[in-house]
């Protein structure tokens, strides 16, 4: 009985571990596959809100509030 549990316990230890085995070599090829596609790199902030950067004033602006709201 005790060996039983044992030869079952081997057995769903390694259907886990290829399981997880195949999850990695999936994520490996699509990182390949991916890598070659001709796929622009577009942000879909860029389209919506155009793209600007951050003043230092409305960063100063920030940190201020952020400070302001810690302090409460």
């Amino acid at each position: 009985m005790l060996t039983e549990g044992f030869i079952i316990m081997i057995i769903g230890i390694g259907t886990v571990f290829l399981f997880l085995a195949i999850l990695v070599a999936i994520m490996y090829a699509s990182k390949y596959f991916i890598k070659y596609l001709p796929i622009e790199n577009q942000s879909s902030s860029t389209e919506i809100g155009g793209s600007r950067e951050a003043t230092p004033e409305e960063v100063a602006v920030a940190m201020a509030a952020i400070k302001k709201f810690k302090l409460k």
